[in-house]
């Protein structure tokens, strides 16, 4: 049998060993495992909110800020001149449950208010649903009604929230204010071709109503298709339009089929012959006798006569026209 001897140990190698043992975890045992080491999340950026004049001094362009609804004015050069109530509804109800995504943009004016640059449907659906304040990133303030007019449109267009209808409308209003002197003074500063732009202000001749009733239905929103609406409703009015606009919502019609209604509605109903009509039986064959005021027309018709009956009224019938 074998025995085995103690071999004496250094007291230095049993300190290393005591030292190791220490710091290291029983294999096999979960509770003592190293605890994984948290990092405390970042904490979200603190945004000033405006209301007192402290804040009027230290907002600055670029900082984002909330400014309560009260302190916030509309973009007067607003490019947005139609708002639906639905569209405003459906953003108050995805602002209460999901809070505002995106910041509106504005600038302070000397009064100490936020000036909305764009953002003006989120203002409109804060106060619907009972929100109280608007997160805005501030921008410089605009040298002349002009930029202001041109940086909101350029951000509607960019997020493809601009239509035709609301183009149609605001440039009638810039142009009556004098804010550009002229359409092509309009074309060169938005860098549009003047006929477009033409085209464009035509559409602002619609009614109110007419309007509203086409901003109802986004797909209908396109130059083609506004402008064979106008084209109808000039030669229809109102209601006619209304209907029209509602078929092709309701169809997908597109702006061809409404050229088409427009053609067919300035032909006008197709004129049909006033008649009258008797019938009649001789020696029992039926016959029909048509008379027609267009054109002074007469047909006679008998059927189930017999050869000798049928020889006898073309005779007579002959005899009735004697030659000149």
């Amino acid at each position: 049998m074998a025995t085995f001897k103690k071999k004496p140990i250094s007291a230095q190698a049993v300190a290393l060993a005591e030292e190791g043992a220490a710091s290291a975890p029983i294999v096999g045992d979960p509770r003592m495992a190293p605890l994984p080491v948290s990092t405390p999340p970042a904490a979200d950026p603190v945004i000033p909110t405006l209301g007192s004049s402290q804040d009027r001094i230290t907002a600055t362009p670029g900082q984002i800020v909330h400014a309560p609804l009260s302190r916030i004015k509309s973009n007067p050069f607003n490019p947005r001149a139609v708002y639906t109530s639905a569209a405003v509804d459906e953003l108050a109800i995805s602002m209460q449950t999901h809070g505002q995504r995106v910041a509106a943009l504005g600038y302070l004016d000397d009064d100490g208010y936020v000036v909305l640059i764009e953002g003006e449907t989120r203002f409109r659906g804060a106060r619907a649903a009972g929100i109280e304040s608007l997160r805005i990133e501030l921008r410089p303030k605009p040298e002349s009604d002009r930029e202001l007019y041109e940086m909101a449109r350029a951000a509607n267009v960019e997020r493809r929230d601009q239509t035709p209808l609301d183009d149609a409308i605001r440039w009638k209003e810039l142009l009556a204010r004098k804010v550009y002197p002229t359409q092509s003074a309009l074309a060169k500063a938005l860098t549009l071709g003047e006929d477009h732009v033409s085209r464009i202000l035509s559409l602002a001749q619609l009614p109110q109503k007419v309007i509203m009733s086409c901003s109802e239905s986004p797909e209908l929103l396109t130059v083609k298709m506004l402008n064979a609406i106008r084209e109808f409703w000039e030669q229809q009015g109102d209601e006619p339009t209304i209907d029209l606009i509602r078929e092709a919502a309701k169809e997908g019609l597109g702006y061809r089929d409404v050229a088409s209604r427009r053609k067919a509605a300035a032909k006008g109903p197709v004129k049909r012959p006033r008649s009258t009509r008797e019938a009649f039986v001789f020696h029992g064959a039926k016959g029909e006798f048509k008379s027609f005021e267009d054109g002074g027309r007469i047909e006679l018709a008998i059927k189930g006569l017999t050869p000798e009956r049928a020889e006898e009224i073309t005779a007579k019938i002959m005899a009735l026209f004697a030659k000149e």
